[in-house]
């Protein structure tokens, strides 16, 4: 590592990064100790350790790439690097102070494929993939989880310079020695990812340089835009005095198809001189699958690799594989998943009246980025009628989509509802109970005489049929005018399956008409409703 100059507890002028015609590159480590670096570009032959890009990776320290020039925008304690020191200022030489935005950044965080080079305006040509040895990694946490993809995030990190940041603070001078990684969720997706590190863990790290600029103010961002984004591989550091080995898994995710096997190259690589026999052995979370290793052991002058083969099983699992030698023993992780879909229903179940419409939403939902065109049937109990729409749906990966199923029946009863969704050799089924329930009205007596200057009444039983469950609002008239009638009280509300009741009382006056009279009483819960008539007569 190339240490800062500290002369004072204030922040030290430091030179910018001067970038010549000719593509010669000087970088200023500190005011007493200039590094003169040959074009970067040329300098980028460091092999890619991810098969998933064939860029070369040019090898600097982490104050070469986040460079010496204090960000003026920050006072101490909390003084971070700017853009303009940078060793690969891939939008072109910048004035300190200077904030580019990410969005005109050469290529996108979230690429998959990065170009290799970048050509600045004055034809000075840059690399773009960087590694960077022997940083400590600082507390790790998920972020974005499920905004573009479901079930995965970007997985988030800060790596410092493992000598002279060893707490990885957030404040002056370790913000200095230290930058923001992360492992992309396109790159976990796509299963090109590596695995994710151990907090506290020295390593080398290998990412393409990129500057955002919506975090030069965040103290979790080291108040500087520079980041790994994305993580593309690391390894066990090499920096260490002690024969060692480290293992790493390409790819970390294989996705599989029912039925079908999959493989993942492990590759153990000799630390600081080991040479021997490392054995490796396989271990998997889920039962049901089966999984070999070839070869089973590898005889390290150089790296060396095997492959983990597995096959069978469903959903997602975990393969760890071991190596050991003697008293070493380091571990990787291979996740095996089998894109699939899942069927659910919203309402779960669908609760109906006699001639009213039920509706539920049979949703899909892709798990371990399955994509494809899902068919539907529909089958159901006799006694109502059902319908699904539409009855075939495109599921994207991480995505949902839905079709709508629609019910209705004249009949009370207890009905089924099955959803069967089919693609390819994958089929899952759903079942959505159908209860069509409703209410009955009566009244006891249901015909009533009394005579003049007089009161009588009749109970009005409100029952619950096939588990109905609501708020009823009764009302009541006569026809003719005449008797002066009220209900107490007017709202019931029923439990399923259970009776409330409300009295009906009439009352003639000694001026009422002598005659026959019909009182109505109505009972409604939303557009659902029920009447009864009871016969009134009035004597002398």
């Amino acid at each position: 590592m190339i240490p800062l100059s500290r002369a004072s507890d204030k922040p030290i002028i430091l030179l910018a990064l001067i970038l010549s015609i000719s593509g010669v590159a000087t970088l200023t480590a500190g005011l007493d100790s200039p590094v003169a670096l040959a074009p970067f570009a040329t300098q980028a032959t460091s092999p890619s350790w991810n098969p998933a890009t064939s860029c070369n990776a040019v090898v600097l320290t982490l104050e070469q790439y986040v460079g010496a020039v204090a960000n003026p925008a920050q006072k101490q304690p909390n003084v971070g690097a700017d853009y303009s020191g940078g060793a690969l200022i891939l939008e072109g030489a910048k004035p300190a102070g200077t904030n580019p935005q990410s969005t005109s950044w050469p290529y996108s965080k979230r690429s998959t494929s990065p170009p290799c080079t970048v050509t600045l305006s004055n034809g000075t040509v840059l690399p773009t993939l960087v590694e960077i040895h022997g940083v400590k990694v600082g507390a790790l946490s998920d972020d974005e989880c499920g905004t573009v993809f479901r079930n995965q995030c970007d997985q988030t990190f800060n790596a410092c310079n493992a000598n002279l940041a060893p707490n990885c603070s957030s404040s002056y001078p370790d913000t200095m020695h230290k930058f923001h990684s992360e492992i992309d969720m396109y790159w976990s997706n796509s299963g090109i990812a590596p695995p994710r590190p151990t907090v506290g863990t020295i390593v080398d790290l290998q990412g393409f340089a990129y500057w955002d600029d919506a975090h030069v103010s965040d103290s979790w961002h080291s108040f500087s835009g520079w980041e790994l984004h994305p993580l593309t591989a690391w390894r066990l550091s090499q920096s260490s005095s002690s024969p060692d080995f480290s293992m790493v898994a390409t790819p970390s995710t294989v996705k599989l198809t029912a039925g079908s096997s999959g493989s993942s190259s492990i590759t153990v690589s000799p630390l600081n001189g080991f040479k021997g026999t490392v054995t490796l052995v396989s271990s998997s979370s889920a039962g049901g699958v089966s999984c070999s290793l070839n070869p089973t052991s590898v005889v390290l002058g150089g790296s060396q690799n095997s492959t983990l083969s597995c096959s069978g099983g469903s959903g997602a699992y975990s393969v760890v594989v071991t190596g050991s030698s003697g008293s070493l023993s380091h571990s990787t992780t291979v996740t095996f998943a089998f894109p699939d879909f899942k069927i659910s229903a919203s309402p779960a179940s669908i609760n109906t009246s006699p001639s009213r419409i039920g509706v539920s939403k049979v949703i899909f939902t892709s798990m371990n980025g399955f994509a494809g065109t899902i068919s539907l049937t529909l089958s159901s109990s006799n006694g109502f009628n059902a319908s699904l729409n539409p009855t075939s749906v495109i599921l994207g990966s991480g995505g949902t989509v839905n079709s709508t199923l629609t019910v209705s029946s004249r009949t009370i009863g207890s009905y089924t509802a099955n959803v069967t969704g089919t693609s390819g050799s994958l089929t899952h089924s759903i079942s959505i109970p159908v209860i069509v329930s409703d209410f009955s009205i009566s009244a006891s007596p249901n015909t009533l005489t009394l005579a003049a200057s007089s009161t009588t009444s009749s109970l009005i039983t409100l029952t619950s049929l096939n588990r109905f469950v609501g708020t009823l609002t009764l009302s009541v008239t006569v026809s003719p005018s005449g008797p002066k009638t009220s209900l107490i009280p007017t709202t019931i509300t029923l439990a399923s399956n259970n009776s409330g009741t409300s009295t009906l009382t009439i009352r003639a006056l000694n001026k009422t008409p002598i005659g026959s009279y019909t009182v109505t009483i109505t009972a409604t819960s939303g557009s659902l409703s029920h009447t009864i008539t009871i016969p009134v007569t009035v004597t002398a």
